[in-house]
């Protein structure tokens, strides 16, 4: 998780220059920080690879997991709570680049959508087909999400998570390089008028509470 290793190291001139002999060189690792300041704590089920994946099959880092991600309205007090707390955290240990310690998010996740239809329901109220699930890489490898399911919503822009037995526990939204930022925001609408789901950005600190009758939408920050 400590992806800012490389940078750190160039930065302190330890990179190898050309024709160099390779020196070893020692750090403390109380100074290699962080790139992010919050990571989930529950990570999906994995399956093996028992095949190569498609070409454009969605790939997520572990650390990238549930990073913007839908949840019930019922949560908004432990939301509002949480992402105050993330506000000081962040603050707290910001460290130029990077961070000393990383905010590690902890909730009881029940279904978002009910039953075993879940996921056709979801496609019906966004109105488009899931596709494959999506994949998720860490140091132990990469493993596909097991009940996965990814749903493009617009340029760059994708609904992922995957299905149990109960339903659909994770909702979450991948952004790639110049997205469709009004693909998600009208998928938060439907999703919010349908089961009344709100949208949090834990790294933006900022939570999609409703959508008035005119079309705009309630925002809150700490």
């Amino acid at each position: 998780m400590k992806k800012l290793l490389v940078a750190l190291m160039m930065a302190l001139g330890f990179a190898r220059t050309v024709g160099a002999e390779p020196a070893t060189q020692v750090m403390d690792p109380n100074d290699i920080l962080f790139s992010m300041p919050t990571i989930a704590k529950d990570l999906p089920p994995l399956d093996p690879l028992s095949e190569p994946p498609a070409a454009d099959a969605l790939t997520l880092h572990e650390d990238d997991w549930a990073q913007a991600e839908f949840l019930p309205k019922a949560m908004l007090p432990e939301i509002r709570r949480m992402l105050s707390e993330l506000k000081t955290f962040e603050a707290q240990n910001r460290d130029g680049l990077g961070w000393r310690n990383m905010y590690v998010r902890k909730f009881s996740r029940a279904p978002l959508i009910f039953g075993e239809t879940a996921l056709e329901r979801l496609q019906s109220i966004l109105g488009t087909r899931a596709g494959a699930a999506p994949l998720l890489t860490s140091v132990a490898g990469v493993g596909r999400v097991r009940g996965g399911f990814t749903i493009a919503i617009g340029r760059n822009v994708h609904l992922y998570g995957y299905a149990e037995e109960g339903g659909i526990p994770v909702i979450a939204a991948s952004l790639g390089s110049d997205p469709d930022h009004q693909g998600l925001t009208e998928a938060f609408a439907k999703l919010n008028t349908s089961d009344g789901l709100v949208l949090v950005d834990w790294r933006q600190q900022m939570l999609l509470v409703s959508v008035a009758d005119d079309g705009r939408i309630g925002i809150w920050r700490p």
